[in-house]
């Protein structure tokens, strides 16, 4: 008989949860809410959102460009809504300059990390920013580190390898400054901004110079990465289900994949293979922070209806 057994923390998290809720609760068929840039990170939600009168103005995902011309376009009547992932702060001025009706449903970790982001650099620190650089999230935040002058202090660092940050190191404009600031993208793995901030110190372990860490990770991001990591060590096979543009649904495959289990990301029941639960035991189930309930269960359903086809088809003993 084989085991499916889901991780103790998957699915949605307060932020992505609290930010549908409040668009539901915001938009009708007949006067919607004009989302700023994407959703959510789930193309089931998006979906399930927009039936329900939430639709994404037009153009690309880029919440930093030219958001007053759009807005002006797009909403005849009805809402603009901020998502889970925020903005920068020259949008939200844009928007609340425009007189629209403005719905912020931006993540309080977020935006906790927006606050911070804006404090240490207008305490002239320099801001280094461990994210992916094309993330919504890290480009709103990044709209938070403009000093006084209106000029970004803040760089963006991908990789937490020694060799990157030994070329961040000696490529600094001016020299590597001597007050540094650093902050991650809410959804990162903590061992892995623990190794940035540990590979930094070592390679200015010869220099003076003050180093303000602050932990932006979201608390419930890495609850459901240890119960991922947790669970991959007892089972032959995981799945996790989430969007593909989900940072955090990547980052459980990884952590999964530390653990040395096969591990695979979908979106939906349909992209399940019935090759990777062969000669298995014990299947884990696990679910980024943006994918609902109804996903899941319909993941272990079709799981279970996949193995009971096997077990019909194996010729009796």
């Amino acid at each position: 008989m084989v085991e499916i057994l889901r991780a103790t923390e998957m699915g949605f998290c307060m932020g992505v949860r609290r930010a549908v809720q409040i668009m539901l609760d915001e938009a009708t068929p007949e006067i919607p809410v004009f989302s700023v840039g994407e959703i959510v990170h789930n193309p089931h939600v998006v979906r399930e959102l927009e039936a329900a009168g939430v639709r994404q103005l037009p153009g690309p995902d880029d919440v930093e460009s030219d958001i007053g011309a759009r807005t002006a376009e797009a909403v005849k009547q009805g809402r603009v809504a901020i998502t889970a992932h925020g903005v920068g702060e020259r949008v939200v001025k844009e928007l609340a300059a425009s007189g629209l009706d403005v719905v912020d449903t931006t993540c309080p970790i977020v935006t906790r990390a927006q606050r911070y982001a804006q404090k240490i650099v207008r305490e002239g620190w320099h801001l280094i920013i461990f994210g992916d650089a094309g993330h919504k999230e890290v480009r709103g935040i990044m709209g938070w580190t403009n000093n006084r002058d209106g000029h970004s202090q803040a760089t963006i660092v991908e990789s937490a390898g020694i060799d990157t940050l030994q070329r961040l190191v000696e490529e600094f404009p001016g020299g590597f400054p001597n007050k540094v600031g650093v902050m991650a993208q809410t959804t990162h793995k903590m061992e892995d901004f623990s190794k940035f901030v540990a590979n930094l110190m070592l390679l200015q372990r010869d220099h003076n110079f003050e180093l303000h860490v602050v932990n932006t990770l979201c608390h419930a991001t890495t609850g459901q990465q240890e119960a991922a990591a947790a669970l991959a060590r007892q089972v032959d096979v995981m799945v996790v289900v989430g969007g593909r543009k989900s940072a955090n649904t990547r980052h459980l495959r990884e952590v999964c994949e530390e653990q040395g289990t096969p591990a695979y990301h979908i979106e939906g029941p349909a992209e399940l293979e019935a090759a990777w639960f062969q000669g298995v035991q014990r299947i884990g189930l696990t679910a980024g922070a943006s994918t609902p309930d109804y996903s899941i269960d319909e993941v272990e359903a079709r799981i279970r209806a996949m193995l009971a086809g096997v077990a019909a088809a194996a010729p009796p003993r």
